[in-house]
């Protein structure tokens, strides 16, 4: 739809007329001063509704509502050019090309889900390993299927259970082979940034060399088609632009134009999901103001400042400096502290741990009250155990999952990141499984669940209000505990009933909103259409409508 065109006051110094003038743009249609313009995107104008409509079919693959932008420090990154709705959908496009990722067991080719020795068919034609034979007519498949005839002999999978060598080769292929398939995809792909200079002779440029760059010509008996430089900047820029889909198990791997554009944030104000169709989707689960950078996070928001900026510098080659990194205590929320108490015998103090340089995460680490120094031999030795036994322990186990907590809670802070990752496990396990597991456990123990849920989601709104899915379950988990205590109350006549439902009622509703935008492969979207019946539901229960 067209709108008004907007902007800025008129100068005391210039007459309105003249800004009417800056604020007009050309029609597309038929080339005439336009003074309306598309209200999904504000950056094209219109004459009327009628030419909108009859250049929909050229603007539909450019109406965004952000513009790209270049400098010389962020290379290219997204503004918003309008105020961005909550619940906005700002992108959403097919995949440049989509793979397996590098280091996986073998999976099929075509549909890219898990394979096992026992059950899986080669290609008639070429013998990459499909799960059915339609997989083999998949057109992901096909250009390597006709690359791999080529070869001479049909490929002869032995081992199902362990990485695969010749997969590290598979999703480089398919993006080399798109000069050939696909000219105008391959000229788009070629365009992203890859590090190259960056990741050379680093270690993982010596493997992807000696792994993929070297083997591709050598297995499939092409040494003059490309060099080893351009088989490594292909790698490169799946390196950095890579997108993991969580629709496939294993996850597989997908390149996308535009989404290579957005910048990264410890902070983001975008969420990312998928459709069935593989097409990408990053929306705003607040709203966005015009003019606002746009931003994803390449790493885990939930992690702490030392676990992200190591994944950052290892997989995307560069150092964050975002608001939440040069903050130490990450907005307030202490995600990375330790308690001072823990290093110190006989100590009453209720401070928290943090580096004494925010640079410098190795280091010795300061108490924020009594202002003690423990040294950073100590905090390595504990952070290391912490990890082992957070990596080890059982997160289905809800027994196992208090007894981390009691025991790693002398040292690390209530909102240290490894205590929420088993506090999240923990909301999840206490009366979860089936509608009927929470009407079985203790008062106390559903009070608890309560409890942790709502410290969760304080946390989440400060740290990364975008995480939808994190977000969304956790919702979902307190409406169910609130749901509970309020049929326990209508039996125990607690006044607090109707409070608690309505409580319910919102957090139900919450992880709806967070959740609809998942597709029908993921376990969210189960979760959001019963969040949707539970809406209606405590609706009717509380008068709020007609049954």
């Amino acid at each position: 739809m067209v709108s008004d065109a907007e902007g800025a006051s008129a100068s005391p110094s210039k007459p309105a007329t003249a800004e009417v003038e800056v604020l007009a743009g050309i029609c597309p249609v038929c080339n005439q001063s336009a003074k309306k313009r598309c209200s999904g995107c504000s950056a094209a104008y219109y004459c009327s509704v009628e030419h909108q409509r009859q250049d929909w079919k050229n603007h539909k693959n450019v109406c965004h509502p952000f513009k790209i932008c270049s400098d010389e420090r962020y290379g290219r990154y997204m503004v918003a050019t309008k105020d961005i709705k909550a619940g906005e959908v700002v992108l959403k496009e097919p995949p440049l090309v989509q793979g397996p990722a590098q280091i996986t067991a073998p999976v099929c080719v075509g549909c890219l889900q898990g394979l096992t020795e026992n059950e899986f068919l080669p290609c008639e034609r070429c013998g990459w390993p499909v799960c059915k034979r339609e997989c083999q007519e998949h057109p992901g498949h096909k250009a390597e299927c006709k690359f791999t005839i080529a070869r001479g002999s049909k490929m002869s999978l032995q081992h199902f259970y362990v990485p695969h060598p010749v997969y590290q080769c598979l999703i480089p292929l398919r993006c080399l082979l798109l000069a050939e398939r696909d000219p105008a995809k391959w000229q788009t792909l070629i365009k992203l940034e890859s590090h190259e200079e960056q990741r050379r002779g680093s270690e993982q440029w010596r493997n992807d060399r000696e792994g993929v760059a070297k083997l591709i010509p050598r297995f499939f008996k092409c040494e003059n088609k490309w060099s080893e430089d351009e088989i490594l900047k292909i790698i490169g820029i799946l390196q950095v632009n890579g997108h993991e889909i969580p629709l496939t198990e294993p996850p597989s791997v997908a390149i996308y134009n535009n989404a290579s554009m957005l910048e990264h944030s410890c902070r983001p104000n975008l969420s990312k999901s998928f459709t069935c169709k593989r097409e990408i989707v990053f929306w705003a689960p607040n709203p966005i103001k015009n003019g606002e950078r746009l931003s994803i996070c390449y790493s885990d928001v939930l992690w702490g400042t030392a676990n992200r900026q190591d994944h950052l510098k290892q997989t995307k080659l560069f150092h964050c400096a975002c608001a939440r990194c040069l903050d130490p205590t990450e907005f307030g929320t202490y995600v990375s502290a330790l308690r001072c108490s823990g290093f110190k015998k006989d100590s009453n103090c209720s401070g928290l741990l943090l580096p004494e340089n925010v640079k410098n995460w190795y280091g010795g680490y300061i108490c924020n009250k009594c202002r003690g120094l423990v040294e950073a031999v100590e905090i390595t030795k504990i952070l290391d155990r912490a990890r082992v036994d957070h990596e080890a322990m059982q997160k289905t186990n809800e027994k196992h999952c208090s007894m981390y907590i009691a025991h790693y809670g002398r040292w690390l802070g209530p909102n240290h990141h490894l205590i929420v990752d088993v506090k999240i496990c923990l909301s999840q396990i206490m009366g979860g499984g089936s509608p009927e597991a929470i009407q079985k456990i203790s008062d106390e123990d559903l009070m608890t669940k309560i409890k942790i849920c709502q410290e969760l989601i304080n946390l989440f709104e400060k740290i990364c209000p975008a995480e939808a899915r994190v977000i969304g379950t956790t919702r979902f988990e307190l409406h169910a505990a609130l749901a509970e205590f309020g049929r326990r109350g209508v039996e125990s006549k607690n006044p607090a009933v109707r409070s608690a439902l309505e409580d319910s009622l919102y957090n139900a509703a919450e992880c709806v909103r967070m959740l609809s935008h998942e597709p029908d492969e993921l376990p969210e979207s189960k979760i959001c259409e019963q969040a949707r019946i539970n809406v209606n539901s405590l609706r009717v229960l509380l008068g709020l409508q007609e049954g």
